[in-house]
């Protein structure tokens, strides 16, 4: 728990850049990029949540195409698959993001966007039968999202928004690893 605060934290300081510092003069005074500090919700198909913060950075180019990176921070102290009880549940994903708008002009904004990356993975493993003999577990998977959303521009600088989608943080052909996925929804602002 003291990891996730620190790191909301950090995201936030991060994201709070100065807004004169990215401005671009050659395109009259717009940002260079979107800071998007956001708080993910995921319900997972096995009925556990994973929550926690995370930070896009997207580049504001001309087209309704904006490409950037993202770095998500999100656990659950129980998580129960394919006959394992996981404890202590942490995933950090870095992954690449393409965020397509849906509207060109307008206060409110509807996109879709989809990531990939790489998730770091750890976590205690016991087994159904067992459940208090844990080993320690390190892994590495693929990151997907798939999802919609809405934003709104109060102003210039600040837009906040919601959107939902599908995610798994480490996505694999064969049913037996350990893949915690299912809806997730996330709220945050641009700025």
């Amino acid at each position: 728990m003291k990891f996730r605060n620190v790191l909301c934290a950090a995201l936030l300081v991060g994201s709070s850049v100065s807004l004169k510092a990215q401005t671009d003069p050659a395109t009259s005074g717009s940002q260079r990029f979107t800071f998007s500090p956001a708080y993910e919700f995921l319900r997972s198909t096995h009925g556990n949540f994973f929550n926690g913060p995370s930070l896009k950075v997207n580049y504001n180019s001309t087209s309704r195409f904006k490409l950037g990176l993202g770095i998500e921070y999100s656990s659950s102290a129980v998580h129960h698959d394919n006959g394992y009880v996981l404890y202590h549940v942490k995933f950090l994903p870095v992954y690449a993001n393409v965020k397509y708008e849906l509207a060109k002009k307008g206060k409110l904004m509807p996109y879709a966007e989809a990531s990939a990356g790489l998730s770091f993975t750890r976590y205690d493993e016991a087994t159904d039968e067992e459940p208090l003999k844990t080993t320690k577990i390190k892994e590495n998977g693929l990151y997907l999202y798939g999802g919609l959303g809405l934003r709104y521009e109060v102003c210039k600088w600040f837009k906040p928004f919601v959107g939902m989608g599908l995610k798994g943080f480490q996505n694999s052909f064969n049913d037996l690893d350990v893949n915690p996925h299912g809806i997730t929804f996330h709220i945050g602002v641009s700025i």
